[in-house]
């Protein structure tokens, strides 16, 4: 699959967290990521503004010119990555109800063909958050990788290539792995059918990372990539079927 399939994944994703059948699955992660998102963009302003003013004191007399492009490019950043760090939280504590979601556009995608185990959602509360730091420990070590890269001579000159790939690939995995999840399957599984088709998972990942640092939109990203990244999955899983 190539990485436009991926693309059109997202897309479709956010076409179809529109439909009627699909806003009581929706609201829950919703509120939780703008509770979140919110609440730690708030108190990270005040980090923000120590940030700035340390750096605009550490100027050179000569440099004072910055100044005025110094503060604005700090408070930019400071929210985009905010955003993004936040929105990741909210995914990872809302991971419970974003696999009901999984499962919803499962069914709609598989119909009568599809079987499921039913298991109340409070029972799947512990092995969501297992599962979700078995992400984190895949992730981690490769984001160790990245920020030591970054201040290797030569090799921090790719670095910002290698981390909006790594971005990419790591929202990728997130999202699709619910589908997994409701199935039964390892994290295993998740890794080894986007490696099958990383063009369109670094395709889908790279609008969730898009979307994921912008304020005020972040906070519906979640459901929109539980869906799109279940669409992926399923859509993999067809054209290796017909292969």
């Amino acid at each position: 699959m190539s990485v436009g399939t991926g693309i059109r994944c997202f897309t479709q994703g956010l076409s179809d967290a529109g439909a009627k059948d699909a806003r009581p699955y929706i609201a829950g992660p919703a509120l939780i990521s703008l509770l979140i998102i919110s609440t730690g963009l708030y108190f990270g302003f005040g980090y923000i503004d120590n940030l700035s003013l340390a750096m605009q004191n550490a100027l050179p007399v000569w440099l004072d010119f910055l100044h005025v492009v110094l503060a604005p490019l700090i408070y930019v950043l400071g929210i985009l990555v905010g955003a993004w760090l936040f929105g990741l939280l909210a995914t990872i504590i809302g991971s419970p109800f974003l696999g009901d979601l999984a499962q919803h556009t499962a069914e709609q995608l598989e119909g009568p063909d599809l079987t499921l185990p039913q298991i109340p959602w409070w029972q799947e509360i512990v092995p969501s958050l297992m599962r979700e730091g078995r992400k984190l420990l895949y992730h981690l070590p490769r984001l160790a990788f990245l920020l030591i890269a970054s201040f290797i001579p030569l090799l921090n000159a790719i670095a910002p290539a290698l981390w909006l790939l790594f971005g990419a690939w790591m929202m990728a995995v997130q999202f699709c792995d619910y589908d997994s999840e409701i199935r039964r399957q390892p994290f295993q599984a998740t890794l080894s059918q986007l490696r099958q088709n990383r063009a369109a998972a670094l395709g889908f990942g790279a609008c969730v990372t898009l979307c994921m640092s912008i304020p005020l939109l972040n906070f519906l990203v979640a459901p929109v990539a539980v869906i799109g990244g279940t669409i992926l999955m399923h859509t993999s899983r067809t054209q290796d079927s017909v292969a």
